[in-house]
């Protein structure tokens, strides 16, 4: 009996997303400059008086949701804010390689920030190709391409330790192997490669008084309830679980169910995704596919499926969480040989509780700022 597993993770803030790959012809006409720029992380950066660095904006996607402009917010941010735009705005790469490859052939000595703005969750990673026809980014589909020669190392010319790779991405930097594996892809395995940092909390971009000029980015506290995909339960439930898994925050989960949107910076408000997990059980022959047709025996097939299982544990979502289906299909391996199989596909839903950090405006009090804590921080972000 031969397994194989597919595995796909919607990503955060958003619905349906479309992955597009596209050839790696550089496009220069589609490349932004950004005249009188200020690098939007002087701080952790060291400029070279002789050689002053260049820094550089990735858009690594378009949006799907007329109601989540998350790409074109984050355009708008880095287009015009004062503290935030850079030199150089690239919107229409959509693979790891092909940002690599830029930056190695637009090189004008070394980079000083690169910023990657791509949709991410905690689970899978980035909603991004590493190649432009291979796989999402993942530290597996990273090491690969690493190993076969795909993705070799920018030179030192090019990115030193004083260049910082900022991939603003939800909650990425609560996956510390995935950021390793960007490192060592970006700048390998010499002490001088460069810093990846990504936040461990959720990125939302916003204008309050609706100018995309005037666009702010949050960094947003999260909290999560689970539940089998078509079988929602009451919001007095769901706002039981998240009291009961949250007892020491103060927040109004009841409250943040009335609403899918932020009535001003720092409300709570809340927004669903669903996480689907498919996995494929292939059988010498017919004879060998065993009979489902009770709850009973799909359970016990289930809870056979031990590597299965171990994937769903390292989600964080409990099994029984899921929504699980079985059909029988015939699966066709890579050399063209086929056999009879049978596909699980199990689904989660998320409720997931957002409330942006913001600090007092001592020139507006009703519209306070988002908080910017600098990128050094540990309680904020992950640095690699």
């Amino acid at each position: 009996m031969k397994k194989l597993i597919i595995t796909v993770i919607v990503l955060c803030i958003t619905l349906g997303v479309i992955f597009i790959g596209k050839h790696e012809a550089e496009k220069d006409a589609n490349a932004v400059f950004i005249n009188e720029a200020k690098p939007e992380f002087a701080s952790v950066l060291l400029v070279d008086k002789k050689q002053p660095r260049h820094n550089i904006t990735f858009i690594l996607g378009e949006d799907t949701d007329d109601n989540n402009p998350y790409y074109k917010s984050a355009e708008n941010y880095y287009r015009y804010h004062p503290e935030a735009k850079t030199e150089w705005l690239i919107t229409h790469l959509r693979s790891l390689r092909e940002v690599r490859n830029y930056l190695e052939k637009h090189a004008k000595g070394k980079w000083g920030a690169i910023n990657l703005i791509v949709h991410s969750n905690e689970w899978t990673g980035m909603g991004v190709k590493v190649t432009p026809d291979g796989k999402r980014a993942s530290v597996e589909s990273i090491q690969e391409a690493i190993e076969v020669g795909h993705f070799p190392p920018l030179s030192e010319k090019i990115v030193d330790r004083d260049t910082e790779l900022l991939i603003h991405a939800c909650a990425l930097g609560k996956n510390e192997p995935l950021l390793e594996a960007i490192s060592l892809a970006f700048g390998g395995e010499i002490a001088g490669s460069p810093t990846v940092r990504s936040s461990k909390l959720f990125i939302h971009y916003n204008s309050p008084n609706g100018n995309p000029k005037n666009t702010e980015r949050y960094l947003s506290n999260f909290w999560y309830a689970y539940f089998k995909t078509g079988y929602r339960p009451s919001d007095t439930h769901l706002v039981r679980h998240l009291n009961n898994e949250n007892p020491e925050v103060d927040v109004d989960f009841r409250d943040a169910l009335t609403r899918k949107q932020p009535r001003f910076p720092g409300d709570l408000y809340h927004y669903y995704f669903n996480v689907p997990v498919n996995w494929i059980v292939t059988f010498p022959s017919e004879a060998d596919l065993p009979d489902l047709s009770t709850q009973a025996a799909k359970d016990t097939f289930l809870n056979d499926q031990t590597e299965l299982l171990e994937i769903v544990e390292k989600l964080n979502i409990p099994v029984d969480k899921f929504r699980w289906q079985f059909k029988t299909t015939t699966y066709t391996f890579d050399d063209g040989t086929t056999e009879p199989a049978i596909i699980i596909k199990g689904k989660s839903s998320v409720l997931c509780v957002l409330q942006s950090l913001t600090s007092p405006n001592p020139n507006n009090p009703k519209l306070p700022l988002p908080l910017q804590p600098p990128m050094e921080d540990g309680r904020f972000y992950t640095a690699i």
